[in-house]
C-alpha cells in the first residue's frame, strides 16, 4: 500500500528546502511512499503523514499555528525537523495537538533514522487498518482497501493507489456524476482548474476502464465537460429482468 507524506517549509524562500525535499527522498526510498509539498491546509486530508520543516526560532510560531488548526480536523502522524536544540518552545508542540502524534526530531538524528522512524510509524498504521477497518461489501461487489482492488463475483481487479481513490470515490458516489476537481482533490488534495488537471483524470479513467473489462457489472461512463459516472453495466438490467421472467413462468407452471 503505498502512503502519502507531505513535507511543510515554514520557510518558502529558504535554499535548503530543495536539498531536504531530496534527502527524504533517499531515506524513504520505497516505491510504497510518495512526497508531496505542502502549501495549502485543504491538502492534508490526503495525507498519511506530514514532516514540519523549521530553521530558525522565527519559525515557531506560524508552526503553532498550522498545528492548532489540524488538531481538531486531522488525526495525523507529524514530524518536526527542527534547526535548534535547546529552544523551550519546541516542550510545546506535543501539547497542541489532540488526534495526532507529534514528534521532534533533532538535528542530530539524521534523515536516515527519520526514514526509519516514519517507515515503523505508517507500517504500525497500515496493519491497524487493515485489521480494523470493516471492508465496503454487498452480496456482489466490494471495495477491498487493503488489497487497493475491487472485487466483482470473487474476481479481484488490482488497482494503483491513485486508481483505487478514483474508484473510491465513484463507487461512494453510484450512478451520480463526479467531477474533475472532486476527482483532482481525491487523488492530490487540491484541485486548481487547470486543463492539465483533466487530461490527468482522463488517463487515469482510461486505465481503470481498461481493468474493469475483465468484468461486466460497472462500467464508467463519461459526462462531457463535466466529469464521469459509474453506473451498472448494460447487461445486469436485462439479466434482472430474465430472472423475474423465469421465476414468474416457474410459479405459473407449478399452479398449473
Amino acid at each position: 500500500m503505498e502512503n502519502t507524506i507531505g513535507i511543510l517549509h515554514i520557510r518558502d524562500d529558504s535554499e535548503q528546502n530543495d536539498n531536504i525535499g531530496i534527502l527524504l527522498k533517499r531515506a524513504l526510498n520505497e516505491q510504497r511512499y510518495s512526497l508531496i509539498e505542502i502549501t495549502e491546509k485543504k491538502q492534508i486530508v490526503s495525507l498519511d503523514g506530514l514532516i514540519i520543516n523549521l530553521e530558525k526560532s522565527s519559525d515557531y510560531v506560524k508552526a503553532f499555528q498550522w498545528l492548532l488548526d489540524l488538531q481538531e480536523e486531522h488525526s495525523l502522524f507529524i514530524w518536526i525537523l527542527s534547526g535548534e536544540n535547546d529552544s523551550e518552545l519546541i516542550k510545546l508542540y506535543p501539547h497542541l495537538s489532540k488526534n495526532s502524534v507529534i514528534e521532534i526530531i533533532r538535528p542530530d538524528q539524521g534523515f536516515e533514522t527519520l526514514g526509519i522512524i516514519i517507515k515503523n510509524a505508517l507500517n504500525y498504521k497500515n496493519q491497524l487498518l487493515n485489521g480494523r477497518k470493516p471492508k465496503k461489501k454487498s452480496a456482489r461487489h466490494y471495495l477491498d482497501e487493503s488489497m487497493l482492488s475491487l472485487v466483482i463475483h470473487d474476481k479481484i481487479i488490482a488497482l494503483t493507489r491513485k486508481e483505487f481513490k478514483i474508484i473510491e470515490l465513484l463507487y461512494e458516489n453510484l450512478e451520480s456524476v463526479v467531477t474533475y476537481a472532486q476527482i483532482n482533490e481525491a487523488i492530490y488534495g487540491t484541485s486548481t482548474g487547470e486543463p492539465l488537471e483533466k487530461y490527468r483524470v482522463a488517463n487515469f479513467i482510461f486505465h481503470i476502464r481498461n481493468k474493469l473489462k475483465e468484468q461486466s457489472y460497472f462500467e464508467i461512463e463519461i459526462i462531457r465537460t463535466k466529469g464521469y459516472l459509474l453506473t451498472y453495466a448494460n447487461k445486469e438490467p436485462l439479466i434482472s429482468t430474465i430472472h423475474v421472467k423465469k421465476t414468474y413462468n416457474e410459479q405459473t407452471l407449478n399452479r398449473r
